[in-house]
């Protein structure tokens, strides 16, 4: 079942929802994107507890990027 609703977007991303050739579902699957990586925050609270993301400093963010936009050789070593 689906329900059409209006939104509001920022050019910058109303234009890329237009662009990818079906602005429905696009959004759909960046809400979904965004509900599995809530689920997964979820989980890691659940095993290593509350706080558990304090201990990541820049370097990790940086390295955890580099590995997501698929730039890890620099990591393979």
């Amino acid at each position: 079942m689906t329900r059409k609703i209006t939104i509001s977007l920022p050019d910058e991303l109303a234009d890329e929802a237009q662009a990818s050739g079906n602005a429905s579902a696009y959004i759909a699957a960046a809400l979904r994107e965004r509900r599995r990586i809530q689920d997964d925050l979820a989980i890691m609270a659940d095993l290593w507890g509350p706080g558990w993301q304090d201990g990541i400093g820049d370097d990790d963010r940086a390295r955890a990027a580099r590995l997501v936009g698929g730039d890890a050789t620099a990591d393979a070593a």
